[in-house]
C-alpha cells in the first residue's frame, strides 16, 4: 500500500466529508425551514385586527386558497380563530398581495348570525339629469381611421 501526505489528506477528506453531509442535512430537517413571510405577515395582520383583539381570540390554522388559472400576486386566506382552550370561535377571511398589504374583509364569530348571501354587484347606470342632452352628435373611434 502507498503512503504519504496525499495518501493521509485523501482519508481524512473521506472521513470528514460525509460526517459534514450528516450533520448540515440534520440540521436542515431537524429546524425545517419555518414558516413563510407571508404566513407571518398575514398572522400579525389578523392579531392586531380590532374584532380580533376584542375578544382576545388566538389565530389557529391559516390555510391559503389556491385559485386555479390566476397568475395574480394575491394569495386568498381563511383562518380559524381559537378560545383560549383551542376551540373554534370563529373564522377570518382576506387576501395578501405580495408586497403590498394584507386586507382582511371577514372576521365572523360563530355565535353571530348567519350574514345574508351575497347579491352580485350591477354597475349603476349613469344617468343624465333632464334636459341635458348633447348637442354633438356621437362620435365613434372608428371615425378616426383612415381607409
Amino acid at each position: 500500500m502507498i503512503k504519504g501526505e496525499g495518501y493521509d489528506f485523501m482519508r481524512r477528506v473521506i472521513y470528514i466529508l460525509p460526517l459534514i453531509t450528516f450533520l448540515s442535512l440534520f440540521i436542515v430537517l431537524g429546524t425545517g425551514c419555518g414558516p413563510s413571510e407571508e404566513y407571518k405577515k398575514v398572522r400579525e395582520a389578523i392579531e392586531k385586527h380590532p374584532k380580533v383583539m376584542e375578544r382576545n381570540a388566538i389565530v389557529g390554522e391559516i390555510r391559503f386558497l389556491s385559485r386555479e388559472g390566476e397568475k395574480d400576486k394575491d394569495l386568498r386566506f381563511e383562518a380559524d380563530l381559537l378560545d383560549s382552550n383551542k376551540n373554534i370561535i370563529g373564522k377570518a377571511e382576506g387576501f395578501r398581495v405580495e408586497g403590498f398589504g394584507t386586507r382582511i374583509f371577514r372576521v365572523r364569530y360563530n355565535d353571530e348570525p348567519e350574514p345574508p348571501p351575497r347579491q352580485p354587484r350591477q354597475r349603476p347606470r349613469r344617468q343624465r339629469p333632464p334636459g341635458t342632452q348633447s348637442t354633438q352628435p356621437q362620435r365613434s373611434s372608428a371615425d378616426d381611421l383612415i381607409n
